[in-house]
């Protein structure tokens, strides 16, 4: 029973690891193109290799459904949390 709490609280620091991750990179890359454009030498970057194109969006579209579901859990913990101190 302990292991499986264990392994429970590794996949959701795991998941929020990732999704942090996943926010930073792209707000690296962001801060990099907004600043490109405003020393006027203007960037727009497009991926050649179809394959690196889909892995990088993969990567951010599991990092926003990551997201949506720590969302998610955090709400449902709430609603729990404010159920049990309204019936106590």
């Amino acid at each position: 029973m302990a292991s499986s709490r264990i392994s429970r609280n590794l996949f959701w620091s795991g998941l929020w690891i990732y999704s942090l991750a996943t926010g930073l990179a792209s707000m690296i890359f962001m801060a990099w193109a907004f600043y490109v454009e405003t020393t006027g030498r203007g960037a727009l970057f497009v991926e050649p290799n179809r394959v690196l194109a889909a892995g990088e969006l993969a990567t951010v579209a599991t990092g926003m459904m990551a997201l949506l579901v720590l969302f998610f859990r955090g709400l449902s913990q709430r609603e729990q949390a404010l159920t049990e101190s309204l019936q106590e």
